[in-house]
């Protein structure tokens, strides 16, 4: 049997093929259900993936779990792997899976989006509402790069800490910034970018109480949701989680949070998986 691990944010896509113990790991762009753009997107997964003859795909995917995104994913893929079995759940249920098998804990995924579910015998028992990053995704890439073009443009922060900024992207003037931004098929990943370009140590320690205090929101807006008690495992995962670690589990430490780590990316812990020959699938 052959399989497809797929594990997709609005960025990046992770693509795991498993022939028995044997694996082979592709890395695409992202493929979220809201911003898809069959013809072009179909080229760019065709030519990196499609030659691969899976006899079945877990497509995992951010923005997935719900019938309308779930059919456009799968509409999306179907042409590419027109022999495949196509299963499709959250990016919340594959992260689960992997860091977890059947056993308990929660997820928390700061990408270019944010998110956290609480997992209870592997299985997604609540999650958070994102909001997606016109309203919510706190402690997101999209987030981050959205706070610092507020301070860049406003220059609402230390005249080092705006300059440090515009070095970072350019000078780019505000009319090419929100351009780029607004007239984009995929804005959420423009301003993923900002925050991509921008927060690399050294940075300002204005900077660095901007990102503790995204974090603190994403605990206050979204982990709050999950009535935690403090003494669950925590699972951190998301190239923003991996970057400023240093930052976040202090905080929530502070925050009463006693087990957490950091896993990135999601689809390691499924090679690991495969190997283990515990894939819960």
């Amino acid at each position: 049997m052959t399989y497809l691990i797929v594990d997709s944010g609005a960025t990046k896509t992770d693509w795991l093929y498993v022939d028995g113990l044997d694996t082979t790991h592709f890395k695409t762009q992202g493929l979220h259900p809201s911003n898809i753009q069959q013809l072009s997107d179909t080229v760019e997964i065709d030519d990196q993936v499609g030659r691969l003859d899976p006899e079945i795909i877990h497509f995992f995917g951010a923005g997935c779990g719900n019938p309308v995104s779930d059919e456009i994913v799968r509409r999306f893929l179907q042409p590419i792997f027109p022999g495949a079995k196509i299963r499709i759940k959250s990016d919340l249920a594959g992260a689960g899976t992997a860091f977890f098998g059947g056993g308990d804990g929660v997820v928390a995924v700061l990408g270019t989006g944010s998110v956290c579910a609480k997992i209870e015998n592997g299985a997604v028992v609540g999650k958070s509402a994102s909001l997606g990053f016109a309203i919510g995704d706190e402690g997101s890439a999209a987030d981050l790069g959205r706070r610092l073009l507020r301070t860049y443009f406003r220059k609402t922060g230390d005249p080092k800490t705006v300059n440090f900024i515009g070095e970072k992207l350019s000078h780019n003037d505000y009319s090419t910034m929100m351009n780029r931004i607004y007239r984009s098929g995929k804005p959420n990943r423009e301003l993923a970018s900002v925050a991509g370009k921008v927060l690399h140590n050294p940075m300002p320690p204005e900077l660095l109480t901007m990102i503790r205090g995204a974090f603190t929101d994403f605990n206050d807006q979204q982990l709050a949701m999950l009535n935690l008690n403090g003494d669950e495992e925590i699972v951190f995962t998301g190239k923003v989680a991996h970057e400023h670690q240093e930052i976040l589990i202090p905080l929530l430490h502070q925050k009463g949070y006693h087990n957490v780590s950091i896993r990135y990316p999601v689809i390691s812990a499924w090679r690991d998986r495969v190997k283990a020959g515990s894939l819960g699938l």
